[in-house]
């Protein structure tokens, strides 16, 4: 009995352990980081995951009230509930209180004591908070809002310190940033010298650029002018005859 109690605590205590987290100091505008550009980090199968999500309450904001903008204090932004995570996944908060008030730095913390290799593949993460501001003469209101712009993929490297290519990969990367404002950057990897075919649509199917490109072994980078796009949503995609692979961006000039 005496064993099984300490293997019980043992195991609370590395769990509460991870748990734990530290608002990364690098950041100080309100937001949250990593950013929807950014990402998560990629999680291993066979191998913990860790991942610090600083959150910085912005102290005042506007909002639309009955029609009329009005300046608000924030009083607190409180995550209510987060899905989509693989199932060894789970997510806690700063001394596990995932309210933060208005002009606090805290943090969430995102963990897995072993990824499984049931869970490969792109897991989408829906985020669901309600703020509730201070509006004056007593009134305060409450928004929900939905943040869905992250996702873990897991992989099943044995490294997470390198991102390896050999001579079959063709991988097509998000554009950056997103929304691009003006000019877009868009990366692929390529695993030999080819001739590669890169599009972009509009969202009724109109093929608005085309241009062929050598590409060359390892990363390639398109520089996209976006300046003469009107706004919105497009597709883009590579094609080396044997793979083709296309992507969404949001154009915002």
């Amino acid at each position: 009995m005496k064993k099984t109690l300490l293997t019980l605590c043992l195991a609370i205590a590395t769990i509460f352990a991870i748990a734990q987290c530290t608002p990364d100091s690098q950041f100080s505008a309100p937001g949250i980081y990593p950013d929807s550009v950014t990402g998560l980090s990629p999680a291993y199968v066979g191998q913990a995951y860790n991942e610090i999500i600083t959150i910085i309450t912005p102290l005042d904001t506007s909002v639309v009230y009955n029609g009329t903008s009005l300046d608000v204090t924030v009083l607190s932004i409180e995550l209510t509930s987060l899905t989509g995570l693989p199932a060894s996944f789970s997510y806690d908060c700063e001394a596990g209180n995932c309210s933060f008030t208005g002009g606090a730095t805290s943090c969430a913390v995102l963990s897995s004591g072993q990824v499984l290799i049931s869970e490969l593949g792109l897991h989408q993460i829906i985020i669901n908070t309600t703020t509730t501001v201070d509006a004056g003469f007593g009134i305060q209101i409450p928004q929900d809002d939905v943040i869905d712009y992250y996702y873990i993929e897991v992989l099943s490297g044995t490294s997470s310190n390198l991102n390896q290519f050999n001579d079959l990969t063709f991988e097509l990367k998000e554009v950056l940033p997103n929304p691009a404002v003006n000019n877009a950057k868009i990366q692929f990897i390529s695993g030999t010298p080819e001739t590669v075919i890169f599009k972009v649509y509009n969202l009724l199917g109109e093929e608005i650029k085309s241009q062929v490109i050598k590409s060359q072994r390892g990363v390639n980078t398109i520089n996209l002018n976006t300046t003469s796009y009107s706004e919105g949503m497009y597709l883009y995609s590579i094609n080396n005859g044997k793979e083709v692979f296309t992507k969404r961006m949001i154009i915002n000039n």
